[in-house]
């Protein structure tokens, strides 16, 4: 199998998108739409209604069930004019928001979802919906912010030396590279927080060089993307997630590993949380590059 052939084995054929009739979903929804022409894929629109159980009487689950409908159809119908290329499914889904996109996102190339909370005063975002959905699904997922200004320009990408950003690294320039965007590698250095994620560390046990780090990283694209733009940053901070976020607001786009930038041991890393919770510009959280159907060999990094 050829390189080509195996990462298109990899993506999934559709992009997931949740709605929530707010406005920010529906911009969600259009950034889905654009992804899904992009790459000449179907879209899939889902909106998740609450469990039967879950309403007093019969008629007011059968209610949400004919709003959850009737929000389908016109998102379907309101895309579907704006990109009439586009294959544009439907359907409607009782459960919880997270688990059930996280079931869907099985068979899709990305998850889109718009922003539903802010930080609280603490900076802490439990319980939000695209947190726990960046947690649970299986594909990458982009979050988009409530707003975007029409200057944003360029591809910011947080790395720490794992596997997971090394992933991260790949999906942000092939969008620079798609987009036709200049692409910053961003490289922090918490003073006082855990050492970068897992497999970061040297052999010997110290923190490989943050200069050599991103050198490294910029000279692999700048051999598997030959013409791309790279911009190699490195920066100290004590607040990861700050650097992040203050490096990606006039970006059209960051993105980051499954553990974040830093790559604390959570299910996503903290810093990833918090930046979420900040969201300056459109994010994705990737994933592991997935092994090819049937293949037997376990989910490894696969660069163009």
């Amino acid at each position: 199998m050829s390189g080509s052939t195996r990462r298109q084995a990899l993506k999934g054929r559709e992009v997931l998108c949740g709605l929530s009739g707010s406005g920010t979903g529906r911009g969600a929804a259009e950034w889905a739409a654009q992804r899904a022409e992009a790459l000449g894929l179907r879209l899939r629109l889902v909106r998740v209604v609450p469990e039967h159980s879950y309403y007093r009487t019969p008629s007011r689950y059968a209610d949400a069930v004919a709003e959850a409908q009737a929000l389908l159809d016109s998102d379907r119908d309101r895309l579907g004019a704006w990109h009439p290329t586009i294959q544009i499914l439907t359907c409607w889904q009782p459960g919880e928001p997270a688990p059930v996109l996280s079931k869907l996102s099985v068979g899709a190339e990305m998850t889109v979802l718009g922003s539903d909370r802010s930080g609280d005063r603490r900076g802490e975002g439990f319980g939000s919906v695209s947190f726990q959905a960046a947690v649970l699904c299986q594909s990458p997922v982009a979050v988009i912010p409530a707003r975007r200004t029409a200057n944003q320009a360029g591809v910011v990408v947080g790395i720490d030396g794992s596997t997971h950003s090394a992933a991260a690294l790949t999906t942000a320039a092939e969008e620079a590279r798609r987009c036709g965007e200049e692409l910053t590698i961003l490289h922090v250095v918490a003073t006082t927080l855990p050492p970068a994620g897992p497999g970061a560390a040297a052999a010997n046990g110290r923190e490989p060089d943050p200069e050599a780090l991103v050198s490294a990283a910029s000279g692999r694209v700048r051999v598997l993307f030959p013409g791309l733009r790279v911009r190699e940053v490195v920066q100290k901070d004590d607040f990861p997630a700050n650097s992040l976020a203050g490096a990606a607001v006039q970006a059209k786009l960051l993105v980051i590993g499954c553990w974040g930038c830093g790559g604390l041991r959570k299910p996503i890393g903290s810093i990833a949380e918090k930046v979420l919770m900040q969201l300056p510009c459109p994010i994705i959280i990737t994933r592991p590059a997935r092994p090819a159907p049937d293949s037997g060999q376990p989910p490894q990094v696969v660069l163009p």
